[in-house]
């Protein structure tokens, strides 16, 4: 584990985030850290089903559950165990493992801001941490949940996956509060290492409340000839959500970032992706779609960053107004380093075009109808590598979100 002098860490306190509103974490509470092995379904919290409910996941199916502070996670053997994978809370790899200790806190610097600063000092030892053995690839998808279950708190999840060389693997998160949770602070610190020649494909599902703030930390390195594929969606209404990974690429590695953001209520949503091109040959595709209602902010960003020749990036951010109260702000960065580096951008937002509406209409569908149909067809994202099983409850929740916008 890096060690971090603690009076820098305590400065940092007081450090606001470059981007999002700021919040004061003193106004929320949290427990100690908790640490429980779980056998079976029945001892799941009635709390964390319902919260994961909300985003379609059953969370008999996931290997770590944290519920507030407590972290739950099953036993292995007849799951994953047979190909090696290690999964446990981050406070057990700590104390068991010489690779957790090694690459905690190594892509993120705790004295970043207050967030991660208060991560550190407070929630370090809580979140996940899988292991995926060298050439190991795993068929099944690797389900976490955590979920907040009473107001005004504050969770603090430090999640390291390292996927070993040649290894592959899909890790499906899901965050979320069940119905009546309105208020409370949500820190994720993730840490990710994709090694020389490996595959990590990850798929993050947020259902929040319209009281939360989500502060979500993120750094991934990938190694030379590794690929790193996130998916990340948002569609709950939130006080504010402020998160912006980072992915590092060396000599010949891939990235492809994608995200949806579905905006409502008096949200700011300021989301983004950085991917820095470090290596020859590397790339890195950042694709976004924006769908803002009621009176929400949304701010998508997206920045590629080359530092060497033959290196290729890309930026997409598409933004949908469906509100004439809502705003929308696209804001993409290319930034080459080295001759030889191609780097391009597209940007566009619009509202539903009428001729589209009436021409659906024309066909027996009624007006919102039409509207969903549109929406829905504006939010579809062909992810490479999402595994089948995840697609269909991506598909889902797409739907979900369609209807709840238009009812």
């Amino acid at each position: 584990m890096v060690k971090y002098s603690l009076e820098e860490v305590e400065k940092a306190l007081y450090k606001p985030s470059t981007y999002g509103p700021d919040v004061d974490l003193g106004l929320y509470t949290g427990d100690s850290v908790k640490t429980n092995e779980i056998s079976g379904g029945d001892e799941i919290p009635v709390e964390a089903r319902k919260a994961g409910e909300r985003f379609g996941i059953n969370v008999e199916s996931a290997m770590y559950i944290q519920v507030d502070e407590s972290a739950l996670y099953r036993s292995l053997e007849r799951a994953l165990g047979k190909y090696g994978v290690k999964i446990m809370p981050t406070r057990l790899a700590l104390e068991k493992s010489d690779l957790g200790r090694e690459v905690s806190w190594r892509l993120i610097d705790p004295r970043s801001d207050k967030y991660t600063a208060s991560a550190y000092l407070h929630g370090g030892e809580v979140g996940y941490f899988i292991y995926v053995p060298r050439g190991v690839r795993v068929p099944v998808p690797i389900y976490t949940c955590l979920a907040i279950t009473s107001n005004r708190r504050i969770q603090y999840a430090h999640n390291i996956v390292f996927v070993d060389e040649g290894a592959e693997a899909h890790v499906v998160t899901g965050c979320a509060v069940p119905h009546g949770v309105r208020e409370g602070v949500h820190i994720g610190i993730s840490e990710f290492y994709v090694s020389r020649n490996a595959r990590l494909t990850f798929t993050m599902m947020h259902a929040w409340a319209e009281g939360m703030h989500i502060r979500p930390r993120t750094a991934v390195r990938v190694e030379e000839g590794g690929e790193y594929v996130s998916y990340y969606i948002i569609y709950s209404p939130v006080a504010s959500l402020q998160t912006y990974p980072r992915v590092e690429l060396s000599t010949g590695a891939r990235a492809y970032l994608a995200s949806i953001i579905a905006g409502s209520g008096n949200g700011i949503y300021d989301q983004g992706s950085a991917a820095i091109l470090q290596g020859k040959n590397s790339s890195a595709e950042v694709v976004s779609r924006a769908v803002a209602s009621g009176y929400s902010e949304i701010y998508a960003r997206g920045s590629i960053e080359a530092f060497e020749a033959e290196s290729k990036g890309h930026i997409e951010c598409l933004g949908l107004l469906i509100s004439e109260n809502a705003v929308i702000s696209s804001i993409p960065m290319i930034t080459s380093r080295k001759p030889g580096a191609i780097l391009t951008h597209e940007a566009a937002i619009g509202m539903i075009a009428e001729k589209e509406i009436q021409y659906l209409m024309s066909k027996g569908f009624t007006e919102d109808e039409a509207k969903s149909v549109l929406v829905r067809g504006f939010m579809s994202i062909k992810v490479p590598g999402i595994p089948l099983t995840v697609k269909r409850e991506v598909e889902r929740l797409l739907d979900r979100i369609t209807r709840s916008a238009f009812g």
